[in-house]
Parts: C-alpha cells; sequence; structure tokens
C-alpha cells in the first residue's frame, strides 16, 4: 500500500471536499508533526472547521503522524511543513506526497519526486473503482473554488473518460 504524505494544503483541500475519508480508506495517510500543528492547532485558532474534522483524523488513526529525524537539505525557501514532508517522503518507502503549492511542486518535479494534486488524487480514486463518478464530481466540485480554473477544467473531463 502506497503512502501518502499530506501537506497542509493538499489536507485542508481533500478535508473540505470530504474526500479525505475515502483517501484514508484506499491508502495510508501520514502527516508530519509540523503539518498537524498548521492544520489542527493554527487552524482552532483560527476557528475553521476542517480543523476539528483533521484533528478527528488524526485521533481515529486514518490519519498518522509519522516524523523523520531526516532534514532535507533545500535551498528553496519553504515552510516547515514543506521541509518536514519532504524529510518523511525521504525515509518512507513507497511514499507519494500530496500537494497543491505550485513552488513544492516545481521543486518536486525537478527533484524527481512522485507527488499528486488533490483532483489528481479523486481522479485515481475513480480509476481504482474507490469512488463512483457521482462522488468524484461531487469532491471535485468541492475544491473548484481552492484550485486553478484550468485545473479544475482538466480534471472534470478526465473523470468523464474513466
Amino acid at each position: 500500500m502506497y503512502n501518502l504524505l499530506l501537506d497542509s494544503d493538499a489536507l485542508i483541500k481533500l478535508t473540505h471536499s470530504k474526500a479525505i475519508f475515502r483517501v484514508c480508506e484506499a491508502f495510508n495517510c501520514l502527516i508530519t508533526t509540523e503539518i498537524k500543528e498548521e492544520t489542527v492547532e493554527e487552524g482552532k485558532k483560527r476557528f475553521y472547521p476542517d480543523a476539528l474534522v483533521i484533528e478527528k483524523l488524526v485521533k481515529d488513526n486514518l490519519v498518522k503522524i509519522r516524523d523523520s529525524k531526516r532534514k532535507p537539505n533545500i535551498k528553496e525557501d519553504f515552510g516547515k511543513g514543506e521541509k518536514s514532508v519532504l524529510g518523511l517522503y525521504h525515509s518512507t518507502r513507497n511514499s507519494i506526497i500530496i500537494s497543491d503549492d505550485s513552488a513544492f511542486i516545481k521543486h518536486l518535479e525537478n527533484e524527481n519526486i512522485p507527488f499528486f494534486v488533490p483532483s489528481d488524487l479523486i481522479i485515481l480514486l475513480k480509476k481504482l473503482n474507490k469512488i463512483s463518478l457521482k462522488e468524484a464530481l461531487y469532491f471535485l466540485d468541492k475544491i473548484k473554488v481552492f484550485i486553478k480554473k484550468e485545473a479544475y477544467n482538466e480534471a472534470k473531463k478526465e473523470l468523464k473518460e474513466v
């Protein structure tokens, strides 16, 4: 089973769309302490409803916290969350990073590190027959306001071809 290493941006979008529950059923979902801090602790301070959902996912062990002692040697000025996810990637087998941060994605591409954006993950769930087309379109529509219009349109088109 693949380990999905979620950064804050992807975790929040997947939680908002409600797709996170289906993702957690299909894959081993991991976050770092830094990602939990950003999404749960900071989110609760700002009264974001997704923070409570993520906190429950962690308590129910659907999203597991793993940390790496390995610190990535990167020049880019990423936040603690992205750096922690990179460190975890380098110490976790069969892992794929899930992110929607364009600067981070560019780095992943340059380093040949496998990744998915949240809309790709929704498509993958459909391709694996883990969700129906109706569910996939629902999840995609829930994150429409958070992703680029081109990404949304491309994902919708690809879903209808699956």
